[in-house]
């Protein structure tokens, strides 16, 4: 009557009661519980993670694109610079040769007055010294004296 077969089942009943007897199944689905709500906890969280990735990706994009167009505008503006900075050194360049030109003008024009002046003074003491010759050559004392009293009488006119 009681062979094997009872003793096994005895046993396994046992064991099962044993284990509802110190809730081993309650505790096994509130583990069980409790890793599915870790896990589901783990999952939000890595869903939250990836949405705050994205959006850091997408701000930094966003401000990539910003640099990219800051960028742009930075390199037209020296363009802009460089092309205005170019258009005037050409005016102020041919400016100054305009103002070199004129000075260059205006230092000949000077030399070419001094030199006629010179050439004009030079000519002047020629023309007085062989007058002065001629003239000694052909006047006499008497004329001489008189020229001379003339000239005194005139310089005496000039200077009253």
């Amino acid at each position: 009557m009681f062979d094997a077969t009872f003793f096994v089942a005895v046993s396994f009943f046992t064991v099962i009661g044993a284990f509802i007897y110190i809730k081993l199944p309650s505790r096994l689905l509130s583990g069980l519980d409790a890793k599915a709500d870790q896990i589901r906890a783990e999952l939000e969280q890595a869903k939250a993670l990836r949405e705050e990735a994205e959006n850091v990706l997408a701000e930094y994009e966003a401000q990539r694109n910003a640099a990219e167009k800051q960028a742009e505008e930075i390199v037209t503006e020296a363009k802009a610079a460089a092309e205005r900075m170019a258009a005037d050194a050409k005016v102020k360049i041919e400016e100054q040769l305009v103002r070199r030109t004129s000075q260059a003008e205006e230092k000949i024009a000077r030399a070419e007055a001094s030199m006629i002046k010179e050439i004009r003074t030079v000519v002047t003491e020629r023309a007085i010294a062989a007058a002065a010759e001629v003239l000694k050559e052909q006047l006499t004392d008497a004329d001489r004296s008189a020229l001379a009293e003339a000239s005194i009488a005139d310089l005496n006119k000039h200077f009253h």
